[in-house]
């Protein structure tokens, strides 16, 4: 027996996870990509998503900032409903939105070898420190962490 495979467009897929976290679910799935190293591995961790009660610096989100066009990346600012993020792994370059365009909250990520909630204050020192490293710090890190896995 053959199993077909499928390719579902992102843009279909998130689209289905908007609603099950506008229906109060909470929502796991798998991430691709590298722009949120070191914290999210892309094709490996998987996160859990909650409806955003609010947006602060900090959060990581699910943000449709162009129609059916989406990002996970954390919250950079929050100012007057705009919404700037900015993914952990991009050295330059942030994306725009607006607080009703957050379609989701990370509350967890998962790794093959353990869960980290990713709202304790111990997890968000981390971030902040990692964000707050100079570029060369980041750059020379992220050349290495790609390198590894």
């Amino acid at each position: 027996m053959t199993m077909e495979v499928r390719t579902i467009p992102n843009a279909t897929i998130l689209r289905e996870v908007s609603d099950l976290l506008l229906e109060g679910r909470e929502v796991k799935m798998g991430v691709k990509g590298s722009s949120m190293l070191p914290f999210i591995v892309g094709e490996r961790d998987n996160v859990v998503l909650t409806r955003p009660e609010a947006v602060s610096p900090g959060d990581i989100v699910l943000a449709e900032i162009a129609p059916g066009h989406y990002v996970l990346h954390r919250v950079k600012s929050v100012e007057g409903g705009q919404v700037t993020l900015k993914g952990d792994g991009n050295l330059d370059g942030e994306e725009h939105c607006l607080e009703g365009d957050i379609r989701g909250t990370v509350i967890r990520i998962e790794t093959p070898r353990r869960s980290v909630d990713a709202r304790t204050p111990a997890f968000m020192r981390r971030s902040r420190a990692w964000a707050a490293a100079p570029r060369c710090v980041r750059r020379y890190s992220l050349a290495i962490i790609r390198r590894l896995i």
